[in-house]
């Protein structure tokens, strides 16, 4: 391959930079805005656990799309899969807007079926964008990876400061309009803007992201910036030559041995399983407690401290599979206390006396440290010989881990009924 000479061009940046933004804004938009949903919505606490289930079904989209390009790669490619998964992720966004009260009654029982309905379309974008955004982003330089994932960071951390700004209006108030204190329905002071108004915001966000992708793949400007290919033949010969030298390169690093490969594998899986299924699942039981305000205070910084954690594992990076275990067993121990506020719901520890304070630090350091080890295991990875297959499993590890908290979790909320919400007019 040839790269294209020429300084660094701002334009195709801040198309990367919008493009990557899309990665991840709707899933991260959904957690931010769980303080007002459950306000609102039939599943009330247990929203939170039937969103990790669903987040993991939508994992059936990379799969989908890895079946597909393996029989048909000269149609299904990361380019025609971007535009597919961004007409679905625009469409689904703004239904969003109109539809996210819409319930239905099963049995008697009233589900937030339309809310759950786009919440699994929209996670086929997010879960998609793993296997086709950053492929996609491979036909440019080198350099313009990086605002790409600087986007991807900013597709977290702009729906928490939105949320933020948004705020959740204070904790619930009875005796309101006469009603009484004992028996009385909960009333909730509005926020500085709607729900229907926070998922407008998402939309335009996502279809940003969408006229991005489409500048960057039809816009002059980006294509001078892209991979020139060389002929076929010598593109052939270079491609064999550059995968020997891989494959030396793989032969002369130092390689990973089995039982630290396994150990990391392990620790993964665990990590995951923790913070990408448990955990978020009964959110609400270990904060609500305590109020609405710090409920949303602990969601939206929480969510903040994910990609923070990222630029600190970049600039302090651990190359000891020791260090990464002592940092895991101290993710876990935070878990076990968040677990524990959830399990002792209603009344947890410190509920009248700056429990909420240690519940907010609690939660912000759980997502830091285990986005920390998460990362730190990925660079090792990569590192120690034969980074692609490492990585594969990496990712493997991750789905595993995830899909199994999550549905473990489902169960031990919504069938077995183990934890308790707090009614504040009772």
């Amino acid at each position: 391959m040839i790269v294209p000479s020429g300084k660094r061009v701002w334009q195709v940046d801040a198309m990367a930079l919008v493009f990557g933004i899309g990665a991840w804004i709707s899933i991260n938009g959904m957690w931010v805005e769980l303080p007002l949903l459950v306000q609102t919505l039939p599943e009330s606490w247990n929203l939170p656990s039937f969103m990790s289930v669903i987040i993991q079904i939508a994992n059936v989209g990379p799969i989908a799309y890895a079946l597909l390009h393996a029989a048909l790669p000269a149609r299904v490619n990361e380019k025609n899969g971007v535009y597919f998964v961004m007409v679905i992720g625009t469409i689904s966004s703004v239904l969003m807007i109109f539809l996210w009260r819409y319930t239905t009654s099963t049995d008697g029982v009233e589900h937030s079926s339309a809310l759950l309905a786009l919440l699994f379309f929209v996670s086929l974008v997010d879960c998609s964008s793993s296997v086709l955004f950053m492929p996609f982003m491979a036909r440019f330089q080198q350099i313009y990876l990086t605002s790409y994932l600087i986007g991807e960071g900013l597709s977290g951390f702009l729906p928490s400061l939105f949320a933020l700004a948004q705020g959740v209006g204070g904790n619930p108030e009875c005796n309101v309009n006469g009603t009484s204190g004992a028996s009385g329905e909960p009333y909730y002071p509005p926020p500085r803007f709607s729900v229907s108004v926070f998922f407008a915001i998402l939309s335009v966000m996502m279809f940003s992201s969408a006229v991005a992708f489409i500048a960057l793949n039809r816009s002059q400007v980006a294509k001078n910036q892209q991979v020139q290919r060389l002929p076929s033949s010598v593109t052939t010969l270079q491609e064999n030559v550059t995968g020997e030298e891989e494959e030396d390169d793989e032969r002369s690093s130092t390689s990973l041995p089995k039982k630290t490969f396994v150990i990391l594998l392990a620790i993964q899986c665990w990590v995951c399983m923790l913070s990408n299924g448990a955990l978020p699942s009964i959110q609400s039981y270990s904060c609500l407690p305590y109020g609405n305000t710090a409920y949303h205070v602990a969601v939206t910084l929480s969510s903040m401290a994910n990609p923070v954690a990222c630029i600190v594992a970049y600039y302090l990076p651990v190359r000891s599979v020791g260090v990464v275990g002592v940092v895991n067993i101290f993710g876990t121990a935070i878990s076990c206390y968040i677990v524990a506020l959830a399990a002792l719901s209603p009344a947890p520890p410190l509920l009248q006396s700056g429990g909420e304070v240690i519940m907010i630090i609690t939660w912000i350091l759980s997502v830091g440290v285990f986005t920390y080890v998460r990362v730190s295991i990925a660079a090792i990875l990569r590192q120690k010989g034969r980074g692609g297959r490492n990585l594969f499993w990496f990712g493997v590890f991750t789905q595993i881990g995830s899909t199994v908290g999550s549905v473990a979790m489902f169960l031990l909320v919504n069938v077995y009924n183990l934890f308790t919400p707090y009614y504040p007019c009772t």
